[in-house]
């Protein structure tokens, strides 16, 4: 059995937030602003300059505390945009500015954006991936996942952790690694894939035919892990190691070495556990040194895995036929113009694809 110091590792746990910003989103999933003279704006990003707080008289821009009278109807209100009156839809925010989670990333090599996701769309989360209210179901292998319910488009399309994910690979023209997955994490069941300390592609061989990048570069490929289920210690949340993508090396080779005796790997001081609340994302840069863990709980856990990578970072499996089929499903039209244009390039704008042996 492992010693007592293994099985240290430090916990942070995050509540879910009591307030949240807010998006004033236009009907093509374009969001509100303020331009560089003060101006209101239309963005497809969701940076600093399109979050907003509720004040007394409307909404706040939070960045510059400029205030915005305007009334609300049933979660919509109207606002002027240049010679035109247009509708916006009240939209789930973050709970901190998109800057300061930035910040994190690049200080730790990971970041938590605590329940980005409102409350409806990690329920139809859940019944993709058979967790939680609809744990008694089994997934299905059909079709890709992101066909089968608008909320996994959504989910891959977030606005405000994929303004953190280009501005940390430094360019807007990202791509995913693979195409979005449920892991499933069953009781009493150490993960079959990850159980092992390590790093992810491209800074480990992949399946496709991709050099192994240095780890002293720029950032190649960072992880976006969307909790479907509350994420505990107790249920098998992902263990890090904070600032280890820093480190030109990756994991000791003795974390690992219980493995080969049937026990856990290292699980001591060194490693952290999150804890937070369905309908996080956890963002990692892909040196990041981390492994799957043991859910001890009597219930599934649920996440879905997608990883973002650079233009010459070629995936690693083809993403390209899962978005034709998605483009030829219902659930596409359920995705709005933005979310359209940011899926079908996470997808399709890939360096060509080779298969590997």
């Amino acid at each position: 059995m492992a010693s007592p110091q293994q099985m240290n590792p430090q916990i942070v746990t995050l509540e879910r937030p009591e307030h949240h910003y807010v998006l004033l989103v236009a009907a093509d999933g374009r969001m509100l602003g303020l331009d560089d003279n003060g101006g209101p704006a239309l963005f497809d990003e969701a940076g600093d300059r399109v979050i907003w707080d509720r004040s007394a008289s409307g909404v706040r821009h939070v960045a510059t505390a400029k205030d915005l009278r305007v009334d609300f109807d049933n979660g919509t209100c109207t606002l002027r945009v240049g010679a035109e009156d247009m509708r916006f839809q009240v939209g789930h925010g973050p709970e901190r500015l998109p800057s300061e989670y930035l910040e994190d990333l690049r200080r730790d090599g990971w970041v938590c954006i605590n329940s980005i996701l409102p409350p409806e769309i990690v329920e139809r989360l859940e019944r993709v991936a058979c967790t939680g209210r609809y744990e008694h179901l089994e997934q299905r292998n059909d079709m890709p996942k992101i066909c089968q319910d608008a909320a996994v488009g959504k989910a891959v399309a977030e606005p405000v952790s994929l303004w953190v994910l280009r501005a940390f690979l430094q360019t807007r023209d990202i791509h995913l690694g693979h195409p979005p997955g449920f892991n499933v994490l069953p009781p009493d069941t150490l993960a079959q894939a990850g159980r092992r300390w390590h790093s992810d592609i491209p800074y480990t061989p992949s399946s496709s035919p991709q050099p192994v990048f240095p780890r002293n570069e720029p950032p190649k490929a960072c992880n976006r892990n969307t909790f479907v289920s509350d994420f505990s210690h107790l249920n098998g949340a992902t263990m890090f190691t904070p600032g280890s993508h820093l480190v030109d090396s990756g994991p000791p080779e003795e974390w690992n070495a219980p493995l080969e005796k049937g026990e856990l790997p290292y699980s001591g001081p060194e490693a952290t556990v999150l804890e937070a609340p369905s309908g996080s994302m956890i963002l990692y840069d892909a040196r990041t040194w981390h492994r799957a863990g043991y859910n001890r709980s009597g219930h599934k856990r649920g996440m879905m895995a997608t990883n973002y990578a650079t233009p010459d970072v070629v995936p690693k499996r083809d993403t390209r036929p899962a978005c034709q089929r998605l483009h030829q499903a219902p659930v596409y039209r359920e995705l709005n113009a933005r979310e359209q244009r940011d899926v079908t390039d996470l997808l399709t704008k890939v360096p060509e694809f080779a298969a590997g042996p």
